[in-house]
């Protein structure tokens, strides 16, 4: 384990208010991804929730069908089994799961990819433990797209603005092959967190989208959730929205949030 990830688990990903806060946001029902998952569970056999924390979602989105939940944290993985005990939670790092190949018929991870150090790894995980035909739904914040970042983001918004539209339009001829999130350093290891000071990378529906096409799976709905953007957002994110929710690309993939559905297999993987 590197010390960023032993600072966050010995630290704020043992902290109460962290927890707290986590469990908000996973009540919400009405989130395009959390809509996705909810039509998606009752067709599956077996379900795993890469990165449960205290495991409120998976219990709301399986309830008495039961579920698996995975979380480095051992804080998280203790609410969970006092919480739900009708449904199983195992500690383990998402880069290395403790499980059988083709285990699972929906893996999901919502809202974890930000807290990685190696997202492909991460996702060849969550892969590997699909079942063939399986359905594996990511949701983030999309800190990533050229208009966006992170609480622990420093540097120049146009010059990302700039390279990352760039970017796009290299991406659309199909010369990227890795996803290429920018690292940042969490400005929060300890009690005082505030909403993804947490955060170790920065995803990004696009450049995703194009990895898992390199990979040849099927993607079967993305989204980068312009709904879900703030009301009073700047004027040039009002133009970069109405040219997204046209399906204008790049725009398209600079909202707020990633979405992102895609089914193992489809392609002959």
């Amino acid at each position: 384990m590197d010390i960023i990830k032993r600072k966050l688990t010995n630290g704020i990903w043992r902290s109460d208010i962290y927890y707290k806060m986590a469990n908000k946001g996973s009540l919400d029902k009405n989130h395009f991804g959390m809509r996705i998952l909810q039509n998606l569970v009752p067709k599956s056999g077996k379900i795993l929730d890469f990165g449960c924390g205290d495991g409120t979602r998976l219990n709301l989105l399986t309830r008495k069908k039961g579920g698996t939940g995975l979380d480095i944290s051992e804080k998280a993985i203790k609410i969970a089994k006092n919480n739900y005990p009708n449904l199983k939670f195992i500690q383990s790092d998402l880069e290395d799961v403790p499980l059988d190949d083709n285990s699972f018929d929906l893996v999901y991870s919502a809202f974890v990819l930000e807290h990685l150090n190696n997202p492909e790894r991460v996702i060849e995980e969550a892969l590997r433990l699909l079942t063939e035909n399986g359905s594996l739904v990511l949701i983030a914040p999309n800190y990533g797209a050229p208009n966006r970042c992170s609480p622990p983001f420093k540097g120049s918004r146009i010059r990302k603005l700039i390279f990352g539209l760039a970017r796009d339009f290299i991406g659309l001829f199909g010369l990227n092959s890795n996803l290429d999130w920018k690292k940042v350093n969490p400005i929060v290891t300890d009690t005082n967190y505030h909403i993804d000071c947490d955060t170790t990378i920065e995803p990004y529906l696009g450049s995703l989208f194009f990895y898992m096409k390199n990979l040849k799976l099927k993607i079967q709905i993305y989204s980068s959730c312009w709904t879900e953007e703030i009301e009073n957002a700047k004027i040039h994110q009002k133009f970069f929205r109405f040219l997204g929710e046209r399906g204008i690309y790049p725009f398209n993939f600079w909202g707020p949030h990633l979405v992102l559905l895609v089914q193992k297999g489809a392609y002959g993987r």
